[in-house]
């Protein structure tokens, strides 16, 4: 054998052990490596998991407090509506003239409720009822609020109505 054929032998055999060694020990290693990060990394999100549940709890009694501070129970919203109108009226002497069956409309993925009703009474309190409703007790966006001054030929009273139209997008 030549010095040569020595060297090339030589080089063979050292890439041979080269890629020998690569496959019993440093691939290993790289793949221990990968799955120690791996695990660290759902390691920082369990060490977060009792911080994120007390969040959520507060989130939970947040909620709840709503929830009870605007009188929403597990009623149909319907009936909850209703009540508040009824309430009001009470509380600022207006009267409900009708209170129609929601139309249900549904469209690109969202259910559209409406719901329609007339009180009678004065202005200001017909407007502190709309007040009331959308900003107050969230029930909606008012979409039509309607006047109409109707005398009774009867009495020869004239009184205020008010047509409602309240939305709710869920």
């Amino acid at each position: 054998m030549t010095i040569k054929q020595k060297n090339i032998a030589l080089l063979i055999s050292f890439f041979g052990v080269l890629i020998l060694g690569y496959f019993l020990s440093i691939s290993e290693t790289l793949s221990l490596k990968k799955n120690y990060d791996s695990l660290k990394q759902q390691e920082k999100l369990y060490a977060n998991i009792p911080k994120r549940l007390q969040v959520l709890a507060q989130k939970e009694r947040y909620y709840d407090s709503l929830l009870k501070h605007y009188q929403i129970t597990k009623t149909s919203l319907q009936n909850n509506l209703l009540k508040t109108i009824d309430r009001y009226a009470v509380d600022h002497s207006i009267k409900i003239v009708s209170f129609d069956e929601p139309h249900s409309v549904f469209e690109k993925g969202k259910q559209t409720n409406s719901y329609a009703f007339r009180v009678s009474g004065d202005f200001k309190s017909i407007l502190g009822l709309a007040y009331q409703l959308e900003q107050r007790s969230k029930f909606g966006m008012v979409k039509s609020l309607e006047f109409e001054k109707i005398k009774s030929f009867r009495t020869g009273n004239t009184t205020l109505e008010g047509q409602f139209i309240l939305q709710l997008v869920q």
